[in-house]
């Protein structure tokens, strides 16, 4: 399994740049090029963007849940 995804993390990538460059050659040729372009780093940016924001979410969570369970402890040697 491990390897199957090793694969598709190598040959994935130059899969989707492929076709990134399929339509940046694409509407290079027509007068909409700029506007075909800007969607394709719209498009690009706003997973990254929602991953982050997820990531930045669940990383607070999880600190905060780790500072509790570290005061509640704390708390019961004190006892």
């Amino acid at each position: 399994m491990k390897k199957l995804i090793v694969l598709a993390l190598i040959f994935l990538p130059n899969l989707i740049q492929a076709q990134c460059v399929m339509c940046k050659s694409v509407s290079e040729s027509s007068g909409q090029g700029n506007g075909i372009n800007s969607a394709i780093l719209y498009m690009a940016f706003f997973p990254y963007l929602l991953l982050s924001a997820l990531g930045y979410v669940w990383y607070k969570n999880y600190k905060k849940n780790k500072d509790a369970k570290k005061n509640k402890t704390a708390s019961h040697h004190s006892l």
